[in-house]
């Protein structure tokens, strides 16, 4: 396995991993609103300050994207591993990578929205040290927050 820096030729294949990924908890992905971050994942004219892929056997299985909020908070967007490839330590090593690359661009805080039938991201985010805030609005796309606190 590999974690590298997203390139334009990875844009459609991390989308599908984000659709196949939503479509498994009944969700629908929408790269124009609240999938953007992920929609514009390695293309020239990104928001997204950090965008990383995990690689197995030259196949993209992961995604996530980080944009700056406010100051030096940021937000994880899109992290998803591909359902065929879960329970392999990808999801952990992947959201390892992009914790290590906020704090390089020094954030100090990440903050990310979730839904709590995502059982196993819940179970990842809280096993490293993310903490649950309150529940973010309807309209948001998701029913739970979590932040983090990054060390230098």
């Amino acid at each position: 396995m590999s974690i590298r820096k997203a390139l334009p030729i990875d844009n459609s294949v991390a989308k599908a991993v984000v659709q196949k990924s939503l479509a498994s908890f009944g969700l629908i992905a929408d790269f124009d609103t609240l999938d953007a971050a992920i929609g514009a994942l390695g293309l020239a004219n990104t928001p997204n300050e950090i965008e990383l892929v995990a690689e197995v056997d030259g196949k993209l299985v992961g995604c996530l994207a980080i944009q700056r909020m406010e100051g030096s908070v940021a937000k994880l967007f899109g992290f998803h591993v591909d359902a065929s490839m879960q329970g392999q330590g990808i999801g952990r090593t992947l959201l390892s990578a992009a914790i290590a690359q906020a704090v390089i661009h020094h954030f100090t805080q990440l903050q990310l929205e979730t839904w709590g039938d995502m059982g196993a991201a819940v179970h990842l985010y809280e096993s490293l040290g993310w903490v649950r805030g309150p529940d973010p609005l309807p309209e948001s796309g998701a029913d739970r927050f979590y932040r983090l606190a990054l060390v230098r």
